[in-house]
């Protein structure tokens, strides 16, 4: 029988953007790195990981417990056997797959966090673009909300009903079933392709569809005395329309979110934003302006290096669209290794708490909230008080007496605090409550 594994809806590469040894000071006395060899230099070596592994952690709030302290990575943002598939020999197939998307997608968004750190842009190619887009159309789909609407079932009336037929089509016994082959196909379909899967139920096709079609990204940057927050169902949240149509309910999303680094979002950005279409048309149907309508949005440039005869216009590479026969007309064609160039946009503080302030706003009772800092949080919570242009708020005053008890903490208390982490297997969302 196969032991039971905790698996992540928020991955480790991105959680340990926010580990508290990455931006704050070592909890633990840095070794004094000496040249050893033989068995002394083996005992160094796993000495080094196990400081390593002490210092993985981040600091959280739980908001169902009401506690504020430190968790660690490899137990927090997950749920136990949340990918295992009892259809299969291989149980943890789902989970295999994630990890290689995850590990493609990892490399991309280290580049780009990297590249932060020095340049005004990032060049991506366009094989590496489309592997960070599936990767975050999964994290929107695989997050904490998404699992508990299909392992419980919480559909409205008419979804519910074509779910139920979808099972039936794909010889599926459950709702998770349904669930579980979405993430499988998507991982296993090609970009372009996955939008026609027709293994793939299809509210979730056309999502992907709108997200691949109809939104453009763009990369707004966090100034050096701001920082985003992560929450649990933080991925892909976000800001537009939302309502019921004929009864059921209706969504148009002008900007999704997914934070990637406590100084970086990525945004996937409803096409109107293009500064050459506008958004006049898009704020007058819906009769709702965008809250963000101010902050830059700066297509990528992109440079194709296919080339195709014009007097053969033809679509190739698997490809098919009206844009691929604009483009053969240009003697242009879409390929693997062509680059787009994304600038890093400088939001004012002013935008990016409108960003941590509409995860708040969107928080669940048993949220799970990480941060950088302190101190930066406390202000944050402070201000979401007081702003009343952002809708319905909700309560943080016992976050905010929290964070005013710990910040007047001594260095030594704090310190002391940390060093006392149990180890082991046995964890719940926080070890250490303040």
């Amino acid at each position: 029988m196969q032991e039971d594994s905790y698996h992540h809806y928020i991955p480790r590469f991105l959680l340990r953007n926010f580990a508290i040894d990455k931006y704050e000071r070592r909890f633990e006395s840095n070794i004094k790195q000496q040249k050893m060899k033989g068995p002394k230099k083996k005992k160094g070596v796993k000495q080094q990981k196990k400081n390593k592994a002490k210092v993985d952690l981040l600091q959280t709030y739980d908001r169902k417990n009401d506690q504020l302290g430190v968790s660690l990575i490899s137990r927090t943002y997950g749920h136990k056997n949340m990918y295992k598939d009892l259809n299969y020999n291989d149980v943890m197939h789902v989970e295999k797959e994630l990890s290689k998307l995850e590990n493609r997608a990892s490399n991309v968004i280290q580049n780009i966090i990297k590249t932060s750190q020095t340049e005004s842009q990032v060049v991506l190619f366009r094989r590496d673009l489309e592997d960070l887009r599936k990767f975050l159309f999964v994290m929107n789909y695989r997050n904490s909300t998404r699992w508990v609407q299909f392992t419980d079932k919480k559909f409205d009336s008419i979804t519910g009903l074509e779910v139920e037929t979808f099972m039936q089509q794909n010889n599926l016994q459950s709702t998770r079933e349904v669930w579980l082959q979405n993430i499988r196909e998507t991982m296993a379909t090609p970009h372009d392709e996955v939008k026609d899967n027709l293994k793939i139920f299809y509210l979730d096709r056309d999502e992907y569809r709108r997200l691949a079609d109809e939104c453009f990204l763009v990369i707004w940057q966090a100034g050096e005395n701001d920082e985003f927050l992560i929450t649990s169902n933080g991925f892909g949240i976000f800001e537009g329309v939302s309502g019921s149509l004929v009864s059921l309910p209706f969504q148009f999303p002008y900007h999704s979110f997914y934070v990637i680094s406590p100084k970086l979002v990525l945004v996937l950005c409803h096409f109107s934003f293009r500064e050459e279409i506008g958004t006049d048309r898009l704020f007058e149907f819906f009769g709702k302006r965008s809250i963000f309508e101010k902050v830059p949005h700066p297509p990528p440039t992109p440079r194709y290096i296919g080339r195709v005869d014009p007097s053969r216009p033809g679509l190739s590479n698997g490809y098919n669209s009206s844009f691929d026969m604009e483009l053969n007309s240009q003697g242009l064609k879409r390929t693997p290794n062509d680059t787009f160039t994304f600038p890093f946009v400088k939001m004012t503080s002013a935008n990016v708490r409108l960003v941590n302030f509409m995860f708040l706003n969107e928080a669940h009772e048993d949220l799970i909230l990480t941060f950088l800092s302190r101190s930066y949080l406390y202000k944050t919570i402070v201000k979401y008080h007081k702003d009343n242009d952002i809708g319905v708020q909700q309560d943080f005053s016992n976050l905010k007496k929290k964070l005013f008890m710990a910040l007047n903490k001594t260095h030594d208390e704090d310190l002391v605090l940390r060093r006392n982490i149990p180890t082991g297997r046995t964890y719940r969302w926080n070890v250490l409550q303040t």
